[in-house]
């Protein structure tokens, strides 16, 4: 019986044992550890160049006087590596290498460059979508957090009825493992366990897919937004913006909706190939043609929008995900359950009374 518990034990404890952390423990041998960076402490720093920035001094001069006050760092690094006049794209190092509020900020700095547009107001506004950005982050974690550990305990209910018959005084593992019929049960229980791990995995991984990457949606409106405030009209200001990202896909779609409008290509013509994120530049080249009027504050509010609606929509999907996730266990892992536990259990009992029940030899 305790053969038949330990991988039961072993299971349920990777399952539901929180995360363990090693306490650091201070040496003086070693060097002192370097500050964690995330994406509160990029949107912290890019709001202090903001301010700098905003006092008169010029970009080389703010990012020298940030790099004074940060801790040692990525952060502080980067910093430095700004004051020497170099690109944040490719000096940042680490975990911020590549990620998307860096590729924001150097877009942002390059269309500040490109255009005019004022550096202060361009920050602080990257600033505060970074921000939004890593709230609707959070909720989305805390959102899934719930359907993804009832993902997890379900996939251990087949090892459960093992465990549980041998709790009743079967012997549910020896009898998988030495008899025909048991090996059958084994390979079914086995396929049907495998059915809805995969099946679970494919419903949370739609559900809640990995973060792509580059730069954001709503951050290209509010870098479009940022240039139209410079004076530009909004088929050069999309161009500016298509040069200042880094090649993709969406540096791609701004190019071709940036060079069709130079062509005078009608807007809504124009317009038709961007991706749902950015149906609202769609609709505000239409309206900007029509009616000569500055989407600025159009665009800036939509990419708003978008960013505080995220946090409602996961709650949505998360929601649906905890419904769905009904069918691969009612289907697979259930019927798991009963091939691989309380089958070989009643055969073992049933078994074990006949053979008591028995004549001696």
């Amino acid at each position: 019986m305790s053969l038949a518990l330990l991988p039961l034990a072993l299971l349920l404890a990777w399952v539901l044992a929180p995360p363990m952390r090693r306490p650091a423990l201070a040496r003086p041998d070693r060097p002192a550890r370097r500050t964690a960076t995330g994406p509160l402490e990029l949107a912290r720093l890019v709001e202090e160049l903001a301010t700098v920035i905003g006092s008169g001094a010029g970009i080389r001069r703010a990012w020298g006087a940030v790099a004074g006050t940060l801790p040692d760092g990525e952060l502080r690094d980067l910093a430095r590596a700004g004051a020497a006049g170099a690109d944040p794209r490719r000096a940042a190092t680490g975990s911020l290498q590549g990620t998307a509020g860096i590729d924001a900020l150097g877009a942002v700095l390059a269309v500040c460059e490109r255009t005019g547009a004022p550096t202060a107001g361009m920050l602080q506004n990257l600033a505060e979508a970074l921000r939004d950005l890593h709230d609707a982050a959070q909720a989305r974690r805390s959102a899934f957090a719930g359907p993804r550990s009832t993902a997890r305990i379900l996939l251990v209910l087949p090892l459960a009825g093992i465990g549980l018959g041998a709790l009743l005084g079967g012997d549910p593992l020896h009898l998988l493992t030495s008899s025909g019929v048991g090996r059958h049960l084994a390979i079914a229980g086995g396929a049907l366990t495998v059915l809805g791990w995969w099946w679970m995995r494919r419903l949370v991984r739609r559900a809640d897919p990995p973060a792509g990457r580059g730069v954001d949606p709503s951050l290209l409106l509010e870098l479009i937004a940022g240039a139209l405030e410079s004076g530009l009209p909004l088929g050069p200001s999309v161009g500016a913006v298509a040069e200042a990202l880094p090649p993709g896909p969406e540096a791609t779609r701004l190019a071709r909706l940036a060079g069709a409008l130079a062509a005078g290509m009608p807007a809504a013509l124009a317009a038709r190939e961007l991706p749902g994120p950015l149906e609202t530049l769609g609709r505000s080249a239409v309206l900007a043609e029509r009616s000569g009027a500055d989407l600025a504050g159009v665009l800036r509010t939509a990419a708003r929008d978008a960013r505080r609606g995220r946090a409602r929509e996961s709650e949505v999907l998360a929601a649906q995900l905890g419904v769905r996730l009904v069918l691969p266990t009612g289907l697979a892992l259930l019927p798991a359950f009963v091939v691989l536990g309380i089958i070989p259990t009643v055969i073992s009992l049933l078994g074990g009374t006949f053979a008591l029940g028995a004549p001696p030899p």
